[in-house]
């Protein structure tokens, strides 16, 4: 384990050209943006009298001329399509559009029709507007911080903690199960509508009386409810140490600032409450900021990581690891091209290095970032990987503004394995492992399972608990 002080400092960043970044389907950015990359200058505001200048039929038309000149000289796989007649076949319906939402209508179609993934249409910026005024009887109400369901005669169903919340600090886990609030059986209310009103009355009486089954063992907590922001806590990692010296570390997402560091401060809490192997856990992550998945692959090991080709030759190279700095050590992740340019760097104060084995869990809703990731942990570290086979949506993006002000992002990279190897397939994993509701309610979360069993922590049997 490396690293100075007892709690994981936050990055201390040197972004040089930082304009790639790598997203997932559905990994927003920012709201004006999927991948606004963390360096990219922000454009100047177009004036309304501009603005109004394209926003007619040869405007329009213009426009959709600027996307197909931007795609057949910027994406990654040009040979794809031939652009000319791309452009031709939605020029028309662009240019006759009525007003700017039917023109966004018509661009978004025509950026979804590449399939890729990545590629779309983000228009105009919005301008910015001032939140609506509170009333006092706005107050945020008390929460558990937790995602459920709800299987009829078992009752509610754990399936995500959320971390830094109420259920967290009580010690709620994922594959929990609520079988009462206070004196009503919640096996038996039939809904999850009418479980979950249970659940909040009970919160907000404070403190709430659960009844909780963890595999065959039945305990009572009494948690006090607060309000939760769940846009905050969704994108954090969140850890836990499960039996025998195994540590299971949840990272939702890439896409935001501060999850490398958020990832080495929870191994380092891992590591100093005992554990000795790890359950890497990257379901539902749909990627994000390639730096950010650079610092959290060195917490693991050192060396390149990604490789990026654009029009068959390699764009750029993605590097990470710990080295040596006058202040202590540190992580840093860089994006080099082949003639040793830089297009981003990004550095973490006070790392760790995680040594022991370690096993990812993947899903098929995987994407970008987070299934490089699980590929560089293979190769690089010897890591196994359970779960589904991976989506293969690992394009890299850049975002570019067109004359009317709108912008647009383009794939311009395909991301693969350190070795070179193509991802478009996803990644597939050593050993096939799905989890449903109805696992979780007995108690069982079969990718962790299988995790635990390659990790040795205990043998494996069906129904195994956890």
């Amino acid at each position: 384990m490396t690293g100075t002080g007892a709690a994981c400092g936050r990055r201390r960043r040197a972004v040089l050209a930082a304009v790639l970044i790598a997203v997932g389907l559905l990994a927003l950015a920012t709201p004006m943006a999927r991948a606004q990359p963390s360096a990219l200058p922000q454009p100047p505001t177009t004036s309304a009298p501009i603005a109004a200048a394209w926003d007619s039929a040869e405007g329009r038309g213009r426009v959709v001329d600027a996307v197909v000149a931007l795609f057949a000289t910027e994406y990654h796989a040009p040979e794809q399509r031939d652009w000319a007649l791309w452009g031709a076949e939605y020029r028309e319906a662009a240019a006759v559009a009525d007003g700017r939402a039917a023109f966004d209508a018509v661009m978004g179609r025509m950026l979804r029709s590449l399939a890729d993934g990545h590629s779309s249409w983000l228009g105009r910026p919005a301008a910015a507007s001032a939140p609506a005024p509170r009333s006092p009887s706005d107050a945020e109400p008390v929460r558990l911080g937790v995602q459920l369901a709800y299987v009829e005669d078992r009752g509610l169903v754990v399936e995500r903690v959320y971390p830094s919340t109420p259920a967290d600090r009580a010690g709620l886990r994922r594959a929990d199960v609520i079988t009462a609030v206070g004196d009503l059986d919640l096996r038996r209310v039939g809904s999850l509508f009418a479980a979950n009103a249970a659940l909040a009355d009970a919160l907000r009486a404070g403190p709430a009386a659960l009844t909780v089954e963890r595999g065959r063992v039945r305990f009572d907590l009494d948690v006090v409810g607060a309000a939760v922001d769940f846009e905050a806590v969704a994108a954090r990692p969140y850890a836990a140490l499960l039996d025998d010296g195994v540590g299971y570390l949840h990272v939702p997402t890439f896409n935001t600032e501060d999850v490398a560091a958020d990832v080495h401060a929870a191994v380092r809490g891992l590591v100093a409450s005992g554990a000795r192997a790890l359950v890497l856990d990257l379901r539902g992550n749909l990627g994000g900021r390639v730096l950010e998945a650079g610092l959290t692959f060195a917490a693991f090991g050192d060396g390149t990581w990604s490789v990026a080709v654009a029009r068959g030759e390699e764009a750029w190279r993605a590097t990470a690891g710990i080295e040596a700095a006058p202040g202590g050590p540190v992580a840093v992740a860089r994006l080099r091209q082949p003639d040793g340019r830089s297009l981003g760097e990004q550095r973490l104060a006070d790392p760790v290095r995680f040594d022991g084995p370690v096993v990812v869990l993947v899903g098929s809703e995987n994407a970008s970032a987070a299934e490089v990731l699980a590929a560089a942990l293979a190769e690089g570290i010897g890591a196994r990987v359970v779960g589904e086979r991976t989506s293969g949506n690992v394009e890299a993006v850049r975002a570019f503004e067109l004359p009317d002000g709108s912008r647009v992002l383009v794939a311009i990279a395909d991301l693969r394995s350190p070795s070179g190897a193509s991802l478009v397939g996803g990644v597939a994993p050593d050993v096939v492992a799905r989890a449903d509701v109805r696992d979780l309610a007995r108690g069982v979360d079969p990718p962790v399972a299988e995790a635990r069993r390659l990790l040795g922590a205990l043998p494996f049997t069906p129904g195994t608990y956890f």
